[in-house]
């Protein structure tokens, strides 16, 4: 495998007449670094916030002769990534910052053998340049592009160990080594990256540096005190009366930057309790990852925290403030992370080909030349496949608030497996609930899970107005079904009877008409008015199972799948857009991963759940008089109740059997008179078959 040594020039200015070419500055690397986990984010990343840029406005990349090229999304990094060679594989990108003119440089999507054709280069006195053919040199394939130099500077061709040459001497392997001491530190609960002081240690600037001695003090439970300080320098000492620790840090001629210059290590000082010099800020840093994973993570939790990993009395203001601090600039997050979400979207696309990724741009800003996001819709190959293949037609449908600063709604489709769990299908943010929403959400199922106008589906939700109206515009021919508990929370507001509430639920749940007749005269006896009012604004056939269709196998009349998956993404609903939505992904990745290994362990045919439920009916089959009539007609009796069974429609008149394909009990007892096994009556949609093919695809993993 190929490794690419990454150099990233910052810091420098562009030189745009007569030829573009880069004055260097200063440079930051990654070495040995595996070019096929490289993408446009990471590299926009490393210059934002890394190399403090305020935005990347262009990111450009030098080919082995000197030309620059410029890269536009992760099309460009492949583009680039397909020149990658033993001859070719020190890679220096450049970039130009938000509030900088933008290079004209060409694309490197238009370019071919240009990649490698050598331009003739003008320096500030306008004398060539010669830059080695590098088609008719291989060694000349790592050769670092042009830079203009200072006035009066000489330059010479060098070359490292690594065959890479130079065209001034500041570019030095001693610097660079120096430069790759401002790697990224990570802020990890224990502060690791921070426990240790090297003399020769560099830093950017001394603001820098202090932060640095600031989360040094923290990490290892000391008080440093402040000697010196100003723009060129800082000295530090310990509080602690005896302890010999100096640390002097200030400007070196010989690199970029500061330079740790004396370091005198602590004597066993112990360990300090309060800390003076751990200001707000150091918190805002510790926390920050914290708290943009929960926002609700509460003042009382951090103080206990520090106290914790490092014996730190810390005042509740301190924290007020950090926590402040972290969900203003988390606002800011919020706003960037949907600038990124183009960049999202693809690295799904690629990463899990065949998936529907649909992000809705606003039609007026677009004529006004501005790009606002309105809405974005996922549905990833591997819940297709599980839907089409594994699942019962039945689709529940629901909305749900974001939490965090960002306002707007998640809405979901949700499937039902054979273990009667939710099946996440598909999900969207959009702005609120309304028709055009839905029925711009229910158009993008429609296409992602083939149902053409909705024949033979069933859906159920809430009686949110504008789905109802979108399920009947774009699914036409779809059965739809009300959740009761909507149905109780809007009804009781003016029928507040609490055994109206229990008349409701009894009704909702009689599978046969006759019941729920009685159960209606019990309702009216208590509350005629109430009772005419229940059917007249809810039609029983969308909520009451006597009335339900039996095509999707399901006598589900409420929609607590889909509030258990609202449940499921609640940590996430409080985060930026693609952290939300990444979220959700490894949350259903892991789903179906660990559902597919769950059915390995399954004994019998049929799943766990069902079989729970068909011990039961059988209990109570073994209890009921059977009367045939030779044929395939049964009647069953049990006590007062006699229902007629047919084993070869599969139908009994308790429409148990039709509604869930769960043979009921008395379908089970005509079966064991006629020495039928009644489990292999027991429909596909609740077998170990149908549960595995549901959860055998799988989502593949994408880059951050």
């Amino acid at each position: 495998m190929i490794k690419a040594n990454l150099f990233f020039h910052h810091g420098g200015d562009w030189i745009r007449e007569p030829h573009v070419l880069y004055e260097k500055k200063w440079v930051h690397y990654w070495r040995e670094y595996d070019p096929d986990l490289l993408s446009y984010i990471d590299i926009v990343n490393e210059y934002t916030f890394h190399l403090r840029f305020v935005g990347v406005q262009q990111l450009i990349v030098a080919g082995p002769s000197g030309k620059y090229f410029e890269l536009e999304g992760d099309e460009g990094i492949r583009k680039l990534l397909s020149f990658v060679s033993e001859e070719y594989h020190v890679i220096h990108f450049f970039a130009t910052d938000e509030c900088e003119i933008a290079v004209h440089v060409p694309n490197i999507l238009q370019s071919d053998e240009s990649f490698f054709l050598v331009p003739n280069f003008v320096n500030e006195v306008g004398t060539d340049v010669h830059v080695p053919n590098v088609l008719q040199n291989d060694e000349s394939l790592s050769l670092v592009p042009n830079f203009v130099t200072e006035v009066g500077t000489d330059c010479s061709d060098t070359e490292d160990d690594n065959g890479m040459a130079f065209d001034c001497p500041e570019y030095d392997s001693e610097e660079l080594e120096r430069c790759a001491t401002h790697k990224r530190r990570a802020i990890t609960e224990n502060l690791n990256d921070f426990r240790e002081l090297v003399k020769g240690m560099t830093f950017k600037d001394i603001p820098e540096a202090r932060n640095f001695c600031r989360l040094y003090a923290l990490a290892n439970k000391k008080e440093l005190v402040v000697e010196k300080s100003d723009t060129h320098r800082v000295r530090y000492s310990c509080d602690v009366v005896g302890c010999p620790f100096i640390c002097h840090i200030s400007d070196d001629d010989t690199t970029v930057g500061v330079t740790v210059k004396t370091l005198i290590p602590h004597s066993d000082c112990g360990v300090v309790y309060d800390n003076p010099l751990i200001n707000s800020s150091i918190i805002t840093q510790y926390f920050k990852g914290k708290l943009q994973d929960d926002p609700k993570y509460k003042v009382k939790d951090m103080r206990a925290d520090l106290h914790r990993v490092f014996d730190l009395n810390v005042s509740e203001g301190k924290c007020k403030r950090a926590k402040r601090e972290v969900l203003e600039t988390l606002e800011g997050s919020f706003t960037d992370n949907y600038k990124k979400l183009e960049a999202y979207a693809n690295e799904l696309r690629e990463s899990n080909p065949g998936s529907d990724v649909v992000i809705n741009l606003s039609k007026e800003a677009l004529a006004q030349g501005k790009r606002k996001f309105l809405r974005m819709y996922i549905c990833f190959k591997a819940l297709k496949m599980g839907f089409k293949e594994g699942l019962r037609p039945f689709i529940r449908l629901d909305g749900t608030f974001l939490k965090g600063k960002a306002k707007g709604q998640v809405l979901v489709a949700v499937g039902q497996d054979s273990m009667n769990q939710f099946y996440p299908l598909a999900w969207a943010v959009v702005d609120k609930e309304t028709k055009r929403t839905w029925s711009w959400f229910l158009q993008q199922l429609q296409h992602s899970l083939e149902l053409h106008n909705g024949k033979g589906i069933t859906f159920i939700s809430d009686m949110q107005k504008g789905l109802l109206d979108a399920v009947k515009n774009v699914l036409p021919e779809a059965h739809q079904r009300f959740c009761v508990k909507h149905i109780e929370a809007n009804w009781c507001k003016m029928w507040s009877k609490g055994e109206l509430k229990k008349l409701l639920w009894w009704g909702a749940w009689f599978s046969y008409a006759e019941e729920f007749g009685d159960q209606l005269e019990q309702m009216k006896q208590l509350d005629e008015p109430a009772a005419k009012d229940l059917i007249s604004r809810y039609p029983p056939k969308t909520w009451c199972r006597a009335y339900l269709d039996t095509v999707c196998k399901n006598q589900g009349v409420d929609n607590n799948f889909t509030e258990s998956f609202n449940s499921w993404i609640l940590e996430a609903r409080y985060k930026p857009i693609i952290g939300m939505l990444d979220d959700i992904r490894i949350k259903v990745m892991n789903r179906l991963r660990e559902n597919n290994e769950f059915v390995s362990k399954w004994y019998g045919l049929v799943s766990p759940n069902t079989m729970k439920l068909y011990n039961e009916y059988l209990k109570i089959a073994q209890v009921c008089k059977v009367n045939g009539n030779g044929d395939s007609g049964y009647e069953i009796t049990e006590g007062h109740d006699r229902h007629v069974v047919n084993l070869r429609q599969k139908r009994c008149t308790c429409r148990t059997w039709d509604l869930t394909g769960i043979p009921c009990p008395y379908a089970i007892r005509a079966m064991i008179h006629k020495k039928i096994d009644p489990i292999s009556e027991i429909h596909w949609y609740h077998s170990k078959e149908a549960f595995k093919l549901a959860y055998k695809h799988k989502l593949q993993p994408t880059r951050e």
